[in-house]
């Protein structure tokens, strides 16, 4: 991931705004230091904090599929569960959350294993760069003392990471943590993300050493709305129902709108997503995960669908062109398709002859290896919406500039039709 090195001084200008409306971080992507776009459709969001009378105000999850909450008089349960043959994970575990400085309440004999914490918590540290951006829209910069490293775009957590008030410890899809790193560190809460059972073997061993780890299981959830509802589960340990409550409301809100109007198309416009290189195959495949929701989400037949696993698959050149030959758009993580396979392969898909193919890494400091395609759409799925939709259907958003998404270099294009 990539990040430029310090503050311009536009971005000190706009970090100035960011106090004072206090979330336009990322509700107003500029406050990063990029120029605005047309995506920008919602008024700054000012929110007060919720106080202590307030506590355990009632929050509904309509989206997440891995974790729910059940509110008691005096404690509220939140239930984290995943089901993933591929991934070795069968996890169930209840967490009891308290409210600090209240008596602590009777609680019933069938939640007697659940792991308990009392809240609010002050500092956090996470090895995933959408937990840290769901930490941040939360207004919790501050408060994160630890994340994987400085390859992160946002500016101003790059500068914190710099000036060593944020310290590392190592990447999600590397390794956990090392304890004795956490252990220096002594955050209130290690949220971790935990895509295999070494991680969640990792979380019980936190657990034994003292450490509060919290495994988050966003990553696994088959829509982005459901992803992105993960920040009501992160608001939990601080007491930002409100906050959460409130973002994700109004973002959820800007999808459907923007679903409503993609879905009046027709002929739908045919796409696929994946990447390149794979460790699994020729290509990873985003076929049922939540990737792929957005390519339905903004009103397209997405052809590698199935009825396989909720996260990205392997899926070998013959496969892809039997699937995808005839699709109008082709998007990938690539800038340039030098790494790709021969001409003559290539020129067998539609989207390629049409030069129909994007990336969504414009958005990304190289310098860094820093990519906010891994960062604000954790929360602002809207954007990426907004993206497709001008992507597919151009008509329907005519001054959209695009904000993460551009036309991959095709060095291997050939005039001859197939």
């Amino acid at each position: 991931m990539i990040r430029l090195k310090g503050f311009t001084l536009s971005v000190m200008a706009e970090k100035f705004l960011c106090f004072i409306l206090v979330l336009t971080t990322l509700l107003a992507p500029q406050c990063a230091g990029d120029q605005s776009t047309s995506s920008e459709k919602f008024e700054p969001i000012t929110i007060n904090s919720k106080s202590q009378e307030e506590a355990y105000q009632p929050m509904n999850i309509s989206y997440a599929k891995n974790f729910s909450i059940q509110d008691h008089t005096d404690y509220r349960v939140v239930h984290l569960h995943l089901k993933s043959l591929d991934r070795n994970i069968l996890f169930d575990q209840k967490i009891i959350i308290l409210e600090k400085g209240k008596t602590k309440p009777n609680i019933p004999d069938d939640l007697s294993d659940a792991w308990i914490v009392q809240v609010p918590l002050h500092t956090a540290a996470a090895n995933d760069d959408g937990e840290i951006t769901r930490l941040k829209t939360l207004g919790l910069t501050k408060s994160i003392v630890a994340m994987g490293g400085g390859g992160i775009y946002d500016a101003e957590l790059r500068q914190r990471w710099e000036n060593k008030l944020i310290a590392s410890i190592g990447y999600s899809f590397h390794r956990p943590p090392q304890p004795e790193t956490i252990l220096s560190l002594n955050p209130d809460v290690l949220i971790l993300y935990a895509y295999d059972q070494n991680r969640l073997e990792s979380v019980a061993k936190f657990r034994q050493l003292g450490i509060n780890a919290i495994p988050q299981f966003a990553w696994a959830e088959p829509t982005f709305l459901g992803k992105a509802e993960w920040l009501k589960f992160t608001a939990l340990f601080f007491n930002k129902e409100n906050e959460a409550n409130e973002i994700f409301n109004r973002i959820a809100a800007r999808c459907e709108e923007l679903m409503k109007l993609s879905q009046s198309q027709n002929p739908k416009q045919k796409a696929f997503l994946l990447y390149h290189p794979s460790d699994q195959s020729d290509w990873n495949a985003h076929r049922n995960d939540f990737y792929a929701s957005f390519l339905e989400a903004a009103g397209a037949e997405n052809v590698l669908k199935d009825n396989g696993p909720t996260h990205a698959v392997g899926m070998n050149n013959e496969k892809l062109l039997s699937l995808a030959k005839d699709s109008d758009v082709w998007i990938v993580n690539s800038a340039s398709d030098e790494a790709w396979p021969p001409s003559n392969y290539l020129m067998s898909f539609k989207a390629y002859r049409n030069e129909n193919v994007y990336h969504y890494q414009k958005r990304t400091r190289y310098e860094h290896d820093a990519y906010d395609w891994y960062e604000t759409p954790e929360v602002r799925p809207d954007l990426v919406l907004e993206d497709l939709i001008s992507i597919f259907y151009p008509d329907l958003m005519p001054e959209h500039e695009l904000m993460y998404f551009e036309k991959v270099r095709l060095t291997k294009l050939s005039s001859r039709t197939l």
